[in-house]
């Protein structure tokens, strides 16, 4: 049996005052800005979160992954982005930060691209000290360690990704 870890409403809430944090950041970098979705399990909070980003912004996607079911993999990307990123400031947007293995991958392919800024954000984040400036809607307690499932995460079996609250299995 699974647990609602936030309820739709708060879940709502919590997206729009991180769309106007992150507002707020590419208001103070100014310049280009490229909203990039970590495929698959991303693109719920993704869709969610560039809707309350209140500045122009382009966007792409990306797919990689570092699981298979509930076993961790070596990283593989399966698809890179396609647009110019040059000299511009990239949010990187996953469903969650875990052990922070592709946020660094991915962190470092773009700064080899060309991108002036790397920024990442996931709606859920277990706390990492080489990302401390992270964004999250939520983060995890200290001492536990779920399996998270819906908003655009799976279960070990590839289902759930539609449930449209983060529940723990």
């Amino acid at each position: 049996m699974n647990k609602e870890v936030l309820p739709k409403e708060k879940l709502d809430n919590l997206v729009k005052e991180l769309g106007n944090k992150i507002t707020n950041k590419c208001h103070e970098v100014g310049g280009g800005i490229v909203f990039v979705c970590v495929m698959r399990g991303g693109f719920m909070f993704f869709s969610d979160l560039v809707k309350h980003v209140k500045y122009p912004i382009e966007v792409d996607f990306i797919k990689c992954s570092l699981y298979e079911g509930m076993d961790q993999k070596a990283l593989e990307m399966q698809y890179d982005i396609e647009i110019n990123i040059q000299d511009k400031t990239i949010f990187i947007v996953d469903d969650i930060f875990d052990s922070g293995t592709t946020m660094k991958y991915l962190k470092n392919h773009f700064k080899t691209r060309g991108a002036k800024q790397v920024e990442s954000v996931s709606a859920v984040y277990k706390e990492n000290l080489d990302f401390p400036d992270h964004f999250f809607i939520y983060k995890q307690p200290e001492r536990v360690n779920p399996w998270y499932i819906g908003y655009g995460m799976d279960d070990p079996k590839g289902y759930s990704r539609n449930l449209d609250t983060i529940h723990t299995l």
